[in-house]
C-alpha cells in the first residue's frame, strides 16, 4: 500500500513546506486540483457533495496544476505528484502533453496523470468544447498523450484530434501512468480499457468491493487482466493497519489520507475532509505522525 493526500483548499504558500515534510516522511504522492475558473452560477449540481452545493468559496485560490507540481517538485527528491483530476475533456491534448512532459523532465519523472471529463456545462461552453462528445474526445486524448510521450516522430488521425507527423521533446524516460477518474459505468470502462489505474474520490469499504470487482471484470473483457493496474481512493471508514491491509488484499494500491483532519463519514462527502485546514505547523505534525504510526508499518 502507498499513501498520499490531496491539497485542494490548502493555501498556495503552504504547498512547498507540506511537500518537503511528506517527502521526508515516506509518503508516496501528493494530488493537486485542476480548476481553471469557478462560475458564479452553475447550471447543474456539484456531483461529489451530498446536497449538490460547492463546499469551497468561489474566490479560493487554485494554482494551475502544472505550476503547483513544478513548485513542489523543485523542493523534493522522491515523492510523486498527480493532477487529480485534470479536466482533459476541456483541454487541448497537444498542449497538455507538452506540460506533462515538461513537468516530468523537471521532476525526474515523479509525476502521474489523473484525468476526468469535467462536469460543469459552463466550462465546455466558455472553453468552446462540445460537452456531448466529451467521453469520446477524452478517449482519443488519452491515446494522443501516450503516443506523444513515446518520443520520436508521430502522427494521429482520429475523429476529434488530428495532426500530421511531429515530434515533441523532451519526453519522459519511463512510462507515466494515466489514471482515469469517475464512477459511472462509462468511466469504469474507460479506466479498464485505457487507464493504468482508476482514481476515485471517496467511497466506503462496502462500495469499493463492488467497484473493484467490476473493474476486474472489465479489464478481463479488454484482455488487460494481467497488466499492472493501480486503484487509489479516499476510504474514511478505514482507519487501522489491519483495515488498510484488507483494502490491500482486494486490490487497492494507493490510499488517500488527509492526516490533519478529523474522521468523517463517506456520506458526508469529500468536502467534510477538505474544509478542515488547520495551521501549517499542525498539518506538518500530522503528516509526520501518520507516517510514524501507519506508513512505517507498510515499508
Amino acid at each position: 500500500m502507498r499513501f498520499g493526500f490531496h491539497t485542494f483548499m490548502v493555501a498556495p504558500e503552504e504547498l512547498q513546506d507540506i511537500a518537503r515534510t511528506a517527502d521526508e516522511c515516506g509518503w508516496d504522492s501528493i494530488q493537486v486540483a485542476d480548476a481553471p475558473f469557478f462560475p458564479e452560477v452553475i447550471s447543474v449540481p456539484y456531483p461529489y457533495h451530498p446536497d449538490g452545493t460547492r463546499f469551497w468559496p468561489l474566490d479560493m485560490p487554485v494554482l494551475d496544476p502544472w505550476v503547483a507540481i513544478t513548485a513542489m517538485a523543485s523542493v523534493t527528491k522522491r515523492i510523486r505528484f498527480i493532477p487529480s483530476v485534470l479536466r482533459l475533456a476541456v483541454r487541448q491534448p497537444l498542449l497538455e502533453a507538452k506540460s506533462l512532459c515538461s513537468v516530468a523532465a523537471i521532476s525526474n519523472d515523479r509525476v502521474a496523470l489523473g484525468v476526468g471529463l469535467a462536469w460543469m456545462p459552463e466550462e465546455f461552453k466558455w472553453l468552446k468544447q462540445d460537452m456531448k462528445t466529451r467521453g469520446a474526445r477524452q478517449d482519443e486524448a488519452i491515446q494522443v498523450l501516450r503516443l506523444l510521450m513515446q518520443g520520436g516522430m508521430v502522427e494521429f488521425h482520429g475523429k476529434y484530434h488530428d495532426f500530421d507527423r511531429l515530434i515533441m521533446a523532451p519526453v519522459p524516460k519511463k512510462r507515466i501512468p494515466i489514471y482515469v477518474g469517475g464512477t459511472t459505468k462509462f468511466a469504469l470502462r474507460r479506466a479498464a480499457r485505457f487507464g493504468d489505474g482508476w482514481i476515485a474520490v471517496i467511497h466506503t469499504r462496502d462500495e469499493i468491493k463492488g467497484l473493484v470487482a467490476e473493474l476486474n471484470r472489465l479489464r478481463a473483457e479488454f484482455g488487460r487482466e494481467k497488466e499492472a493496474f493501480d486503484i487509489m481512493l479516499h476510504c474514511p471508514d478505514v482507519q487501522t493497519v489491519d483495515e488498510i491491509r484488507r483494502l490491500e488484499d482486494i486490490g487497492i494500491t494507493d490510499l488517500q489520507i488527509t492526516p490533519w483532519t478529523q474522521t468523517v463519514r463517506a456520506e458526508e462527502g469529500v468536502g467534510a475532509i477538505m474544509r478542515q485546514q488547520p495551521p501549517l505547523a499542525v498539518k506538518q505534525e500530522a503528516i509526520k505522525r501518520y507516517s510514524e504510526e501507519v506508513i512505517a508499518r507498510f515499508h
